[in-house]
């Protein structure tokens, strides 16, 4: 983790106390700090927008009429995605949108930098990375999703088993696993180590 990214956990974290405090203006910031983030992980279980937003919206309602009730975190992003992505699951299968959890669909798609973007005056490298993305699109959902949050936002294994729900080991014999099947798809050794190159920009 970067000097940044600890300082603007350490900031998430303050503003947490205060919003448990019942202060509105630190749950304002919090909830705008932390927005963007949540919706970009909403868009990898569903492109509905306005129900995305109806979630967050639902999310940011029921934490402040709890607040008084919640303990204090360090990890607040991670509690935040947590509660989201609980919040999805459930209304979906409420909408009778799919049957059970395992058949939410979890994308890894155009609202994050694209490799594309990153790489795009290295024309040479476009067959490559078109490689790549049929890889990570032959994945499973929770492939999907834990390639997602250690990659795209830098989460640690005690972050990402909060996220998901599931233990530390559990995650880090997911994310051997996933690391496996991407060997799996014969994508070339130095391709493997230079997507996740990439994706830690």
């Amino acid at each position: 983790m970067t000097v940044s990214e600890r300082e603007m956990q350490d900031f998430n974290s303050h503003l947490w106390q205060k919003f448990r405090n019942g202060d509105i203006e630190a749950f304002g910031r919090l909830s705008e700090l932390n927005y963007k983030a949540l919706y970009n992980y909403a868009l990898r279980f569903s492109r509905d927008t306005e129900f995305i937003k109806d979630c967050i919206q639902d999310l940011y309602l029921d934490l402040w009429e709890r607040r008084s009730h919640l303990s204090q975190t360090a990890f607040v992003k991670p509690y935040l995605m947590k509660a989201l992505r609980h919040r999805i699951i459930k209304e979906s299968l409420y909408l009778k949108r799919f049957r059970e959890p395992e058949s939410i669909p979890f994308e890894l798609n155009e609202s994050e930098p694209s490799l594309e973007n990153m790489m795009i005056d290295e024309e040479h490298l476009q067959a490559q990375i078109n490689q790549v993305k049929q890889s990570i699109n032959q994945l499973t959902r929770r492939q999907k999703e834990i390639i997602y949050l250690r990659y795209y936002q830098d989460m640690s294994y005690e972050e990402i088993a909060m996220v998901m729900n599931i233990s530390k080991p559990s995650v880090a014999t997911l994310h051997y696993r996933t690391l496996m099947e991407m060997k799996k798809q014969k994508i070339i050794r130095d391709l493997f180590m230079f997507l996740f190159i990439v994706m830690q920009r």
